[in-house]
């Protein structure tokens, strides 16, 4: 591997965001550690190590990207699968931050990800209000797991770390957008629920984009929404979606069916809150796909 380049660490770089940043950040030159419980990839390249244990790193680290997590749509959230959740991302995050601190280890800049959920759902379900980053939590789990993801980063003030609350990634590959589709393209289900519940959604490409350019912000901001600037709701998402790829769906799915068959995790589907890029946009960053349309026509065209 070049030894001249920034060298970076990804955690969870399997998973579906580090898939996508992998080629992206080599592309700009980085030199990688991958992170992951499984080494044996096809992905290779001159410039990327994949690693199973961080005592693999035998270059000081520039830079640390922590996208380790399972998914927290996947499976029903019994009190065994958030223990899991919680594990997932507390366990790894403590992990990476104490071997930097055994190893004597002062990377640049830190990004860890954190997710939307933090700011909970809307009880009343008028969605009346946009959540900045400086909207509070709530006692509920899914912005619970948020917050102590969040707080085990920050916990580490010897770093300089950047959080980036992520919200619902679209890429044609990986990610929730091709469960989104399936319904709409088979001309069935469209509008869940209400439809006016909030989508919150980002396209890859600003999201790879936004990862690197919290690497180098010179910003007193620690907590970034990685979000879309246009406001979604469910109705106006599958309306635009079936026009992008010309289907008519028209039965609506009740939102007790959901409720029924998720429980406590129909609340990422039924609810959520409207969450706006504030932080990003007046640290000048620009996004590539701030409208709906746009992005579903470059996923989709």
């Amino acid at each position: 591997m070049n030894q001249k380049l920034p060298t970076l660490l990804i955690t969870g770089a399997s998973g579906f965001i580090g898939s996508h940043l992998l080629p992206y950040l080599l592309h700009l030159n980085y030199r990688i550690y991958a992170l992951t419980r499984h080494v044996a990839q096809s992905f290779q390249h001159e410039n990327l190590q994949w690693i199973d244990d961080l005592n693999q790193i035998d270059q000081p680290l520039d830079y640390v990207v922590n996208l380790a997590g399972e998914n927290i749509g996947q499976r029903r959230w019994t009190k065994a699968r958030k223990q899991a959740l919680i594990d997932s991302r507390i366990k790894t995050t403590q992990r990476v931050f104490e071997w930097l601190l055994q190893h004597q280890q002062q990377p640049k800049r830190i990004v860890s990800a954190s997710a939307i959920g933090y700011y909970g759902i809307d009880e009343s379900e008028t969605w009346q209000q946009v959540c900045d980053e400086q909207s509070p939590p709530q006692p509920i789990f899914m912005s619970e797991l948020c917050q102590q993801w969040e707080k085990t980063a920050l916990s580490y003030t010897q770093f300089d770390t950047k959080i980036m609350r992520l919200g619902v990634v679209f890429a044609k590959n990986g990610g929730i957008l091709p469960q989104m589709m399936l319904p709409i393209k088979l001309n069935t289900v469209g509008v869940i629920g209400s439809g006016r519940q909030p989508v919150v959604w980002v396209h890859i490409e600003d999201v790879l984009a936004i990862i690197e350019f919290l690497l180098h912000v010179q910003s007193e901001q620690i907590v970034f929404n990685a979000v879309a600037p246009d406001h979604t709701t469910q109705k106006a998402f599958v309306k635009t979606a079936a026009q992008q790829v010309k289907r008519r769906p028209f039965l609506p799915a009740p939102a007790c069916l959901f409720k029924t068959l998720l429980g406590e995790q129909s609340q990422l589907i039924l609810n959520g809150q409207f969450v706006a890029p504030k932080a990003l946009l007046e640290a000048g960053y620009q996004f590539k796909f701030p409208a709906l349309a746009q992005a579903l026509q470059d996923i989709y065209p």
